[in-house]
């Protein structure tokens, strides 16, 4: 084998579920493909999440291997509101340009910090900026932009920057009059749709997972 393919491989690999025996979650921070009998899957750890989604349906042709059951849970504390409430009140300021930012986690500390990016351009219809650099033991949990004062939706160019990422990503719009948002999680090209709890101005933000999601080809048909 290709000494390419086998790196890859090690990396990335596809496990098939086993039927009777014990199934072994991913220790580690990564990701890894599942085969079951009901489809194939993709396993993502992070430090601070853990999840199993489905890619694919299951084959006419019986396999013999386990059933893959979904999954999406979080190993951190609650993110605190005013984290979210401090980037409202920058997109309030900002309108109606865009404006970003970033909420991370440290897995050491067991603390969240909103992180300001370096913007190099904004308009009324996109930003451009530097990503944070953070710290060994911190991670990007949440990844925040708004759109002045348009509605609040996920864009193809959001959809580009999002591929192949692990993050909660959530927008903010109409930032002039009462603040809407729209809110997935990304999981390395995949689009789980969330429903954030509602709240004064909006701005409850409690992540809870739907079963639909999208694929990145779906997204960009």
């Amino acid at each position: 084998m290709d000494p390419r393919d086998m790196a890859l491989q090690a990396l990335t690999p596809t496990v098939m579920v086993p039927r009777f025996g014990c199934f072994e979650p991913l220790s580690q921070p990564g990701h890894r493909f599942l085969v079951g009998q009901n489809g194939e899957w993709l396993e993502v750890r992070r430090a601070w999440m853990y999840a199993r989604v489905q890619l694919t349906q299951p084959s006419p042709v019986v396999k013999p291997y386990g059933v893959v059951t979904a999954c999406l849970e979080w190993l951190c504390p609650p993110i605190p509101l005013s984290l979210f409430e401090r980037f409202a009140g920058i997109a309030r300021e900002s309108c109606p340009l865009e404006a970003a930012g970033w909420i991370t986690w440290n897995e050491v500390s067991n603390q969240f910090a909103f992180r300001e990016v370096g913007v190099r351009e904004a308009s009324a219809s996109r930003i451009h900026f530097d990503r944070p650099r953070l710290d060994e033991s911190e991670h990007l949990v949440v990844d925040l932009h708004s759109h002045g004062a348009s509605s609040a939706f996920f864009s193809g160019t959001d959809d580009f920057d999002d591929r192949g990422e692990v993050k909660l990503s959530i927008v903010l719009g109409r930032c002039d009059q009462r603040v809407v948002t729209a809110q997935r999680f990304c999981l390395m090209g995949m689009f789980v749709p969330m429903q954030l709890a509602s709240a004064v101005d909006g701005l409850t933000f409690e992540p809870v997972p739907v079963e639909r999601t999208r694929s990145m080809v779906d997204a960009l048909v």
